[in-house]
């Protein structure tokens, strides 16, 4: 329906026959029509689609908890960098220890190289 602004038909509407009838109606009676069916569908699908977001972040906050980081507290750092012609799959993804010397902001966290 969202892509073809009708109902598909089966094998089974093509040999048994549709309740759909071919109607007497306009092509700018039909234009319309098509037109007014395509928005109603794609505004009830645009309104589950928010629907079913909103309930699926729920879920996802329900076991999400914020890591929090302490001055003094060692940590590793994870480096997702790529090098081109590369493969990654022996790379070290994470480097350190590495010791937190400050927390700016509760996603910015300060690290100290060398001891």
């Amino acid at each position: 329906m969202l892509t073809l602004g009708i109902e598909v038909r089966a094998p089974a509407d093509i040999m048994y026959g549709s309740l759909n009838q071919p109607s007497t109606e306009t092509y700018d009676d039909y234009v319309e029509s098509i037109r007014e069916r395509m928005t109603t569908a794609y505004e009830e699908t645009r309104t589950a689609l928010r629907k079913t977001a909103e309930r699926n972040k729920r879920y996802y906050d329900v076991r999400l908890r914020a890591k929090e980081y302490r001055k003094g507290q060692w940590v590793y750092y994870f480096n997702r960098r790529k090098f081109v012609g590369r493969q990654d799959k022996w790379e070290r993804k994470y480097t350190g220890p590495f010791l937190i010397i400050g927390t700016p902001s509760s996603v910015t966290v300060q690290l100290q190289r060398r001891k």
